[in-house]
């Protein structure tokens, strides 16, 4: 289920930073009766999470998305179907002006599902041009703490993150991704 997919906490899972993109959150139940969890504060470490040993999900929200548009970005070390060394997600609105709001979270690189706020207030105004959003990745990529695994050391999947968080956001603006 979802709600059983966001309370196992597992960093290398799709969901989760899809979701906190969207600015979802989580109700749950328990004995002290119901509370709501923003889900980018529902994850507290690896395969750890804001539940209580006695409450249960029992519903998602995701607030209506306006004119933002969102992209999710998986990258695999091994086969289409391996998990992750890293998961990106964005919701992003722009208008002629310049970027009016970013949400980036990034995940399987990290210990949880992370939201990268001050990537996102870079952006804030900035022209969606090829510039912005390759600054945009070094920033992310100096702003996530990322961990080693089997997927891939600290340093590798920094890397993965300048590239994938300015790839995200060109395709969640509807631009062709460039070539270097």
């Amino acid at each position: 289920t979802v709600g059983g997919n966001l309370a196992h906490g597992d960093p290398h899972m799709d969901l989760p930073p899809i979701l906190i993109a969207l600015g979802a959150s989580v109700s749950v139940a328990g004995g002290n009766g119901q509370r709501r969890i923003p889900l980018e504060d529902f994850f507290a470490g690896y395969f750890e999470t804001a539940l209580q040993k006695n409450e249960l999900i029992v519903t998602l929200c995701i607030p209506p998305q306006g004119s933002a548009r969102a992209e999710y970005v998986k990258v695999t070390t091994g086969s289409a179907e391996d998990w992750p060394a890293l998961g990106v997600a964005v919701s992003v609105e722009a208008a002629e002006t310049g970027i009016r709001s970013a949400r980036i979270v990034v995940s399987a690189a990290t210990e949880k599902a992370v939201r990268l706020r001050a990537t996102e207030q870079s952006l804030f105004g900035a022209a969606p041009d090829e510039g912005t959003l390759k600054r945009a990745g070094d920033a992310a990529a100096d702003e996530v703490e990322c961990i080693s695994d089997v997927r891939g050391s600290a340093a590798y999947k920094r890397e993965l993150i300048r590239v994938h968080v300015q790839r995200a956001l060109q395709a969640g603006l509807g631009r062709p991704e460039t070539t270097h």
